[in-house]
C-alpha cells in the first residue's frame, strides 16, 4: 500500500473541504474511506519503509481528525468548539442519562416530556421528578412539553422512547421533525407489529429518508449519572452520523465507539433482552454460577448465529452491543428483563409484571423465534425462553428441556 500517496490525497482532500452543506456528506464519506485505508494495519509483507510511511500517514490523519469537532452536517450541526442544541425525546431514566452526557460537554440540551409537572421540576429545580430523582441535573438541561418548539434548531435528536410506541409516535409527529437532522435511537427492541428492525419501522413511519443512528451497549442509566466509566457503540449507515453522535456525547466517563453495522447493533441490543429474562429465571431458581456461565456462553452463541444470519457482523455481536450488553442484563441487578425472569419464577403473572414496568424482552421473544424460523435456525435457548414467557413451559420444565436435548459438538 502506498501510504505516502495516501498522505498526499489526505492533504488534497483537507484543502477541498466544501462550504456548501449539501456537499459535506459526500466529502465526509470520502474522508472516512481514506481514513479506513490509513488506519489499517500494514501486512507482514510490507517493507519497513512502508511501515514508517503508514505510521506517518496515521499520525497525519489522526492529528487532523482529533482537532475537529463533529462533522458539519446539514441540519444545524456545529463543531465541538461551538455549543450545539441536543434534543432528547423522552424524560425516562435513559433519556435523562443521555441529556446529562451531552450537557457535560457544554451543549444546550432540551428534554421533550409530556408531563408539565416533570418539565417544571427539571426547569425550576434541576431534578427529574419521575426518574433518577436522587441526581441533580446540570443547569444547561431544560425541558419542554412542546415538541415543535423543542425541535427547533436541533443538531441531534436522541430518541429515548419505548420501542413499541416509536413508529406511531414518529408518524404522528413527522411534520415537526426536520428531515435532515440525525435521529439517534437508544431503544433496544424489535417492532412486534410488523416484525421489523426498529430502524426499518422508523423509516416506514416517517415515509421519507432520514439520517438514523443506533446507540447500544452495556449502560445502566444510574451508573452513567454517577459518572462510572461506560462504553457503548453507535452505528449509522453513513459513518459521519455515528461520528457526530460520538463527538457530542463522549466524555471522560462515556466512551463511544462507532461502526456502520446497523443490523448487528440493533439486533444485539434487542435480542439479548429475552435471553436476559432467562438469566433472571436462573437467578430466581437459586441455581449457581455454573448454570449462569453456561447459559450466557451458549446464549452468546445463539445470538451470534441469528445476527449473522440476519446480515450482522459477528465482530459486532462479540462486542459491546452483543456479548457486552448480554452480560450487563444477565448479571445486573438494575435489569428489568432479568427482574422479569425472577418474578416469573416466584409465581407472578406476566400481566402483573407488565402492569408496573416496560420489559422489552417480552415482545421481542416472539420476533426472535420468527427470525429463527425464517433463517432455519434451531436456537433452543431463544425458543425455550419464548415458551416460558408465554406460559407453554414452567421454568422447571424449561430446565429439563434444555439439559435433556441430544448431545452434540460445541
Amino acid at each position: 500500500m502506498d501510504h505516502t500517496n495516501i498522505k498526499l490525497k489526505l492533504d488534497k482532500l483537507i484543502d477541498s473541504k466544501p462550504t456548501d452543506p449539501d456537499k459535506l456528506p459526500e466529502w465526509w464519506a470520502s474522508w472516512h474511506a481514506l481514513g479506513d485505508m490509513v488506519t489499517a494495519s500494514p501486512s507482514s509483507a510490507e517493507k519497513e519503509e512502508d511501515e514508517r510511511a503508514s505510521s506517518s500517514a496515521k499520525g497525519h490523519w489522526n492529528g487532523w481528525w482529533n482537532a475537529q469537532g463533529p462533522p458539519e452536517l446539514p441540519g444545524g450541526e456545529a463543531t465541538e468548539q461551538k455549543k450545539s442544541k441536543i434534543v432528547v425525546w423522552g424524560g425516562g431514566a435513559f433519556g435523562t442519562a443521555m441529556a446529562t452526557c451531552a450537557a457535560r460537554n457544554g451543549h444546550d440540551v432540551v428534554m421533550y416530556v409530556r408531563d408539565q409537572a416533570q418539565a417544571d421540576s427539571i426547569n425550576n429545580f434541576h431534578k427529574n421528578s419521575k426518574y433518577l430523582t436522587e441526581f441533580d441535573l446540570l443547569p444547561n438541561i431544560t425541558a419542554s412539553t412542546d415538541l415543535k418548539t423543542a425541535n427547533e434548531n436541533a443538531s441531534l435528536f436522541m430518541h429515548c422512547l419505548p420501542c413499541q410506541l416509536t413508529p406511531k409516535w414518529l408518524e404522528a409527529n413527522r411534520d415537526i421533525i426536520p428531515e435532515n437532522v440525525c435521529i439517534c435511537s437508544t431503544a433496544k427492541g424489535l417492532y412486534v407489529e410488523t416484525r421489523q428492525l426498529l430502524g426499518d419501522a422508523m423509516l416506514g413511519a416517517l415515509k421519507r429518508p432520514q439520517p438514523l443512528a443506533f446507540l447500544s451497549g452495556p449502560s445502566f442509566a444510574a451508573e452513567i449519572m454517577k459518572g462510572d466509566p461506560t462504553a457503548v457503540v453507535v452505528a449509522s449507515e453513513k459513518l459521519y452520523h455515528a461520528s457526530a453522535v460520538q463527538k457530542y456525547l463522549s466524555c471522560e466517563c462515556m466512551r463511544i465507539y462507532v461502526t456502520q453495522d446497523i443490523v448487528g447493533v440493533q439486533l444485539g441490543g434487542a435480542l439479548k433482552n429475552p435471553l436476559a429474562i432467562g438469566a433472571g429465571m436462573i437467578e430466581g431458581m437459586g441455581l449457581g454460577i455454573n448454570t449462569m456461565s453456561a447459559f450466557v456462553a451458549r446464549s452468546c452463541n445463539e445470538l451470534n448465529q441469528l445476527c449473522v444470519a440476519m446480515g450482522g457482523d459477528k465482530r459486532t455481536i462479540s462486542g459491546l452491543s452483543g456479548a457486552g450488553d448480554l452480560m450487563l442484563t444477565a448479571f445486573g441487578n438494575l435489569s428489568r428483563n432479568r427482574t422479569c425472569g425472577m418474578r416469573l419464577v416466584k409465581g407472578e403473572s406476566l400481566e402483573e409484571i407488565l402492569a408496573s414496568t416496560t420489559v422489552e424482552g417480552v415482545p421481542t421473544a416472539g420476533v426472535a423465534v420468527y427470525y429463527a424460523d425464517r433463517c432455519g435456525l434451531d436456537l433452543p435457548i431463544f425458543r425455550t425462553a419464548f415458551d416460558v414467557i408465554n406460559g407453554r413451559l414452567t421454568p422447571k420444565e424449561a430446565r429439563s428441556a434444555l439439559m435433556n436435548r441430544p448431545l452434540g459438538k460445541e
